[in-house]
């Protein structure tokens, strides 16, 4: 697309935005990754709005899904380089260069760490679908050349702006993931009935259809489950087909089936492998594929106690609700649901996981007694979640956390509820009580 459309494009800003700008004055190449249709592209065309009152002839934007420009970066550096200064580039000034589907050429490693290395006013801006294929292709040569961001699905948050309701945003903006990570927990203002009962109704049609951008902004049902149909459809078909070798279609399909019914549960390989009639090699390249893909995500046990707690088999929850949802053909509504718990569990660790920085992780807990606390997020402090989506009358803390406090006497601890705002104490520990739907 050329900059004259892009820049007249409407575009929503997404949360990642700030982040990514703060480097764009460094040397380093900035990548975005994702799975598809989550917005990578949208971000690089608000990197480029937002660039190009200052520099407006010397930003470029090339998909390299459009066989020519792949065929030109393909044919080395030199090229490039002349192609550029063919479309005007001045070098001798800060050059912005956006590069859409990195992973299609057959060396970004080297393409890139030559444009890093000798041409320091080009500013590369990149992005890839698949984190394995990168990898792969990228290799160490650029240690130290590159910040990666990873993109998600829209936030629940991030839903409300794209469906027009910054006032409901404006209701709960203190009670956001990041600011309870870093300890800056929120206070209860009273919210008002109207208010609660729409933050509800979003909040049940996000934990349906999900945050892929297109099927936050489609209006009717039926488009939505057809979009997530098609996006599961797409992702099957281009980067399992053309960028992995996937012997069986059918049993990998079979096991994204199999992980939805189970999310929040421990992965058994055994009953998994038996179940597919697969080997275990096999399951475990196809859990690679699937988490370097960005269609779901296994997390470690949190443990101290090697005797006592579990240390080996992870848990497992998807990037986007509303395609796990799609996977086993679930539309219902929430409230009518056998697995409401597992939506809501899976959405807490969306929510999590979106506000995570780089050197934190989101674990869980589980005694061989049987105590667990569904997350431990591990950032300059230890803080255990439980999700308990019930109906509260009082500030009951779950027996699981309440072990956890005993074991590791965190400062604060949080239980996710249907509708009840609390906080009580617990030893040393404060225990917050919020709903689900004021959280994001």
């Amino acid at each position: 697309m050329e900059i004259s459309a892009i820049l007249k494009l409407d575009l929503i800003p997404r949360w990642k935005l700030n982040e990514i700008l703060k480097w764009l004055p460094d040397n380093k190449l900035i990548l975005i990754t994702g799975s598809r249709q989550v917005g990578k592209t949208c971000l690089l065309y608000l990197l480029i709005k937002e660039l190009y009152p200052k520099n407006k002839t010397n930003i470029f934007y090339y998909d390299l899904e459009d066989f020519q420009i792949l065929d030109l970066l393909n044919s080395g550096i030199e090229f490039f380089i002349k192609f550029l200064k063919s479309k005007g580039a001045d070098l001798n000034r800060r050059v912005y260069v956006f590069l859409d589907e990195i992973q299609y050429l057959k060396n970004p490693s080297n393409f890139l760490k030559l444009l890093v290395d000798h041409y320091k006013n080009i500013k590369v801006i990149a992005s890839g679908s698949s984190t394995l294929e990168i990898r792969r292709k990228f290799k160490d040569s650029l240690v130290g050349r590159k910040v990666v961001f990873e993109l998600n699905t829209l936030s629940f948050p991030e839903h409300l702006l794209f469906k027009e309701r910054a006032d409901l945003l404006g209701v709960v903006d203190n009670v956001r993931a990041r600011s309870i990570l870093d300890g800056k927990f929120p206070k209860f203002n009273n919210i008002l009935a109207i208010h609660q009962k729409e933050l509800i109704g979003e909040f049940k049609e996000y934990i349906t259809y999900g945050g892929y951008p297109a099927i936050t902004k489609e209006v009717g049902i039926s488009k939505k489950i057809e979009l997530i149909n098609e996006i599961y459809t797409t992702y099957v078909r281009k980067d399992i087909n053309q960028l992995f070798t996937v012997k069986d279609i059918t049993a990998f399909n079979n096991l994204v089936k199999m992980l939805s019914l189970q999310i929040g549960g421990l992965i058994n390989d055994h009953n998994l492998t038996a179940g597919l009639k697969i080997s275990y090699l096999t399951l475990k390249n196809y859990l690679f594929i699937l988490e370097n893909t960005f269609i779901l995500k296994t997390i470690p046990p949190y443990f101290k106690n090697k005797r006592k707690e579990i240390v080996k088999m992870p848990k497992v929850y998807f990037y986007d609700i509303g395609l796990r949802n799609s996977s086993i053909k679930a539309f219902s509504l929430p409230d009518l649901r056998p697995d409401l718990g597992q939506i809501v569990e899976n959405y807490l660790f969306c929510m999590i996981n979106t506000v995570l920085k780089t050197n934190e992780e989101i674990k869980f807990w589980r005694t061989k007694a049987g105590a667990e606390v569904d997350f431990i997020v591990e950032t300059n402090q230890i803080i255990p979640i439980e999700c308990k989506f019930q109906e509260m009358s009082y500030a009951n803390i779950p027996s699981g956390m309440r072990a956890f406090i005993q074991n590791y006497k965190p400062k604060a601890g949080i239980v996710i509820t249907k509708d009840y705002f609390d906080k009580v104490k617990k030893g040393e520990t404060t225990v917050y009580f919020l709903p689900a739907w004021a959280i994001g």
